[in-house]
């Protein structure tokens, strides 16, 4: 059945919403831009200095500020409010301290607080969110060209959370880089104390001042004090508003070489006839940095035993999922390959195409280089992985380099290209160019943000149909962003013979346009915290300008409470039109047409600062030629410090003309705490599509910083009517040692 005509009285409704939205926000964005070009419309605070002390006396790092050399250091202590009153008097002191020697750039930190049994403190696991509680946290850009640094954060129990700052905003938590952090409470309140060895960071050794912030959040107030960047619509990773520390000299990294033997003993078996079969895989990785802006890294006989398992999806789209990497060797110095600002689809490259194939499975990687820095306002990055070698596939090596270089204050331009075909034997290669622009100067607190980009992708063997095929896409990305008013503006086409390889597509032969716009109001003396008011519009065409898909979510709605508690609702209407029919579920299939479907949800949470937190939505209304309902609740319970409980349950329930089906998701989490350096997680998931339990349990043992030992157990059955029937069983230990030179 060919596309039906629009249907009248929806396509008038769509096009009258879509005027009204536009006409209330016009002059708000008119208003906000004039306003906001004004010389000295909003007046930026000068960024704050302070000197840093060498010492030959190190501290030592338990938490406790009592050595002498703490009382020689120079005090941060001009912090103010960011939320709730930006500029305000914080409700609490704080006091930071900064020491260097020939080895680590040292933090001390005093909390002071008046009622220190009120600080809370619920996470001893690295990389938790620790924003369930009390934290402080800092940023250093250590070549103080406000667009790439390192973050540092601890709560009051001693938690870490370290990662990676590139564009100048954006923290990448999956980096884990070696160092310390100790903390204690007392009748003061917190202190926390940091050791960063220089060995860990790269840096240019001829500057003596590098840019630095610092933040503080205390929960029981929903209060964020910060020593600079003091603005709503700032974050403590602004590298372009950071204060900046002076005094540092004679910085050093040694010879610049890690060198991380590991070795792994596993055992798998494949359902009732378990295989005894142990394997030993030693392999090692090797970082060595031939001077501070220069880092090359080698893995040799890679293994991810150790890496968290995915969370399941459902998919109820005609298109492909999409599961984030977690792999440490992909992670580190990830930011450098990122491209154009784009989150997701058309990626020119997207490192889970290496040793991954097209249903999840592992595929063996024999050795893997890693080569990035920087030079003069150049920023680098070559990676090159050969794979091992496979029957179907044949020999695959496969290549990205990216140059980024830096445009003005802040902005950058760049290339990227990458060759291979890691699923075909067919080749494949891609070039993209791009522009980041981005202005924090001229707007007052606010930021003006562009993207400009282009990719080429070339074919040829079994990688296409024919001999050989060339794509191209191209996009583009404005953005203001602000605390008061934002909104983006992206438009973007992705050629049907575009293929990246070693990207990621969600979507070919398509152009696509997304407006997003977002009113925040921040009242005085009320319950809420902040109101959100937004509208999205998102409409995909073919490249004949054929609509394919459009929704309007208006209005889109969001309460926070003081507290933390908050409240949710949209509107959403959808139009799809299929060309085609696709099944969306075993036997139901949805026929061609042109399909409008509204639907409506509201949700509510409560506070992650407390130790039970819950929350829940459900959406109902229109879906194709049916209707369905989402629900979703989630909960999680943290009885001590030490042990998180967590658990969530998402279903939908789907009535449709060609049949009826409802989904189940069940993910369930237990995570252990014996000490912040011994975590042992659980994870069970269960799925009534694939019908089957997927459990993984891990437990993890830093020794000491860069000397860990992992044991993993991975369990599947099959859940069929009710019966556990084993899929296989994983069983892996692995150590892993470090020695820096």
């Amino acid at each position: 059945m060919p596309p039906t005509p629009d249907h009248p009285g929806r396509r008038r409704a769509f096009v009258l919403s879509v005027a009204l939205v536009i006409g209330a926000i016009a002059p708000e964005v008119a208003a906000q831009l004039r306003e906001s070009g004004e010389p000295g419309a909003v007046a930026r605070r000068p960024p704050p200095v302070s000197a840093i002390l060498r010492t030959d006396a190190p501290p030592l790092i338990d938490g406790v500020l009592d050595d002498e050399v703490w009382a020689e250091a120079p005090v941060i202590d001009g912090f103010r409010q960011v939320d709730p009153v930006e500029g305000a008097e914080p409700s609490q002191r704080t006091e930071v301290r900064l020491l260097y020697d020939d080895d680590n750039l040292y933090v001390g930190v005093h909390c002071f607080d008046d009622d220190p049994g009120a600080i809370v403190a619920q996470e001893m696991q690295r990389d938790a969110a620790l924003a369930n509680g009390d934290l402080f946290s800092f940023v250093i850009d250590t070549f103080n060209d406000q667009r790439n640094g390192y973050f540092f954060e601890t709560n009051p129990l001693g938690a870490r959370v370290d990662g990676l700052i590139d564009q100048g905003r954006d923290i990448r938590t999956d980096w884990d880089g070696i160092w310390r952090a100790e903390a204690t409470i007392d009748d003061t309140g917190w202190h926390a104390e940091f050791a960063i060895p220089f060995k860990t960071v790269s840096f240019d050794p001829a500057r003596g001042d590098w840019g630095f912030n610092a933040e503080r959040y205390i929960r029981r107030t929903n209060e964020d004090i910060r020593w600079a960047a003091i603005s709503n619509s700032r974050g403590v990773a602004s590298l372009a508003d950071a204060g900046v520390i002076e005094g540092l000299e004679g910085l050093k990294q040694g010879l610049g070489v890690d060198v991380k033997p590991f070795v792994t003993v596993s055992t798998r078996g494949d359902g009732s006839h378990y295989a005894q079969k142990t394997l030993v895989e030693p392999g090692v990785d090797i970082f060595w940095k031939p001077d501070p802006s220069l880092t090359f890294v080698a893995t040799f006989n890679t293994d991810f035993a150790e890496t968290d398992v995915d969370d399941r999806q459902i998919n109820l789209t005609r298109f492909p999922l999409f599961f984030p990497e977690k792999r440490d060797f992909f992670l580190q110095d990830a930011g450098i390959f990122r491209f154009g600002g784009l989150g997701r689809t058309p990626l020119p490259f997207f490192s889970r195409r290496i040793g991954i194939g097209p249903s999840g499975e592992e595929q063996e990687i024999l050795a893997g280089v890693k080569v990035t820095g920087r030079a003069d306002g150049f920023n680098y990055g070559l990676l090159d992985v050969q794979m091992k070698h496979d029957e179907a596939l044949g020999d695959k090596n496969l290549t990205v380099a990216r140059g980024l270089w830096n445009v003005g204050e802040e902005s950058t331009a760049g290339v990227i290209v990458t060759n291979g075909a890691p699923r075909t034997r067919g080749s494949n290669s891609l070039v993209g160019l791009d522009f980041n622009y981005r202005n924090s100067t001229d707007f007052g607190s606010d930021t003006l943000r562009a993207n400009l980009w282009m990719q080429l992708s070339t074919s040829s063997g079994d990688a296409v149909v024919g001999d050989h095929t060339e794509g191209t896409a191209f996009g583009s990305r404005l953005a203001y962003e602000s605390d008061d008013f934002d909104w983006t503006l992206i438009v973007e086409q992705t050629g049907e013979s575009f293929n990246p390889a070693l990207g990621f597509v969600a979507r070919p032969d398509i152009r696509e346009y997304f407006a997003r716009g977002r009113k925040r109001w921040r009242p005085v003396g009320s319950v809420w915290r902040r109101i959100d008011l937004g509208v999205n519009l998102n409409t995909v065409t073919d490249l004949s300008n054929v609509i394919e898909s459009q929704s309007l979510t208006v209005p889109q709605v969001s309460l926070v409470t003081d507290d933390g508690d908050g409240i949710d609702l949209d509107i959403t209407v959808n139009r799809e039109r299929l060309f085609t029919g696709f099944e969306i579920m075993d036997g139901v299939v949805i026929d061609p047409g042109d399909y409008w479907f509204t639907s409506g949800a509201v949700g509510a949470y409560t506070s992650s600062g407390r130790p039970l937190s819950v929350s829940g939505s459900v959406r109902i209304g229109e879906f194709y030629d049916g209707s369905g309902v989402v629900y979703f609740a989630g909960a999680t319970w943290r009885p001590t410090p030490n042990i998180r409980l967590s658990g969530n349950y998402t279903i939908n329930d789907i009535d449709l003309p060609a049949g009826d089906f409802i989904t189940r998701l069940l993910r369930v989490q237990m995570n252990i705490a014996f000490s912040t350096d011994v975590t042992w997680n659980n994870t069970v998931q269960y799925d009534n599509v694939s019908d089957s339990v997927g459990i993984n349990s891990r437990l993890r043992w830093e020794v000491v910083p860069g000397d860990e030992v992992f044991f993993v157990v991975n369990q599947g059955f099959d859940a069929e009517d009710g019966r556990f029937r084993s899929l296989s069983t994983a069983l892996t230990f692995k150590l892993g040692l470090t020695f820096r030179y």
